[in-house]
C-alpha cells in the first residue's frame, strides 16, 4: 500500500514541477526535484517531497470540492458554459 501511495505522490510532484516549470521533460524534472529536495539521489521521495505532494493532493481536493456543482443537469450545464451555447 505504501508503494501505491509513493508512486501516486511522486505523480503529483512531477506532474506540479513540470506545470511550474514548463517542460514535460522527466530527466529534467527529476533533476529539478533533487535539486529542490523532495527526491534523494536514489529517486525516492524525501519527508519535503511526500510532504509537498500531500499539500498539493490536500488543496486541490478542497478545490474540486469547492467546485463541484450538485444536481441534475449539471454536466450539461458544465459543457454549455464552456462551449458557450444556449
Amino acid at each position: 500500500m505504501e508503494t501505491l501511495k509513493d508512486f501516486w505522490a511522486r505523480e503529483r510532484l512531477f506532474r506540479d514541477t513540470g506545470e511550474r516549470h514548463e517542460t514535460d521533460d522527466v530527466s529534467r524534472i527529476v533533476d529539478i526535484a533533487k535539486t529542490a529536495g523532495y527526491l534523494d539521489e536514489s529517486g525516492q521521495l524525501t519527508e519535503l517531497g511526500k510532504h509537498l505532494a500531500r499539500e498539493k493532493f490536500e488543496r486541490h481536493e478542497k478545490s474540486r470540492e469547492a467546485h463541484s456543482d450538485v444536481g441534475e443537469g449539471t454536466y450539461v450545464l458544465h459543457v454549455q458554459r464552456h462551449s458557450n451555447t444556449t
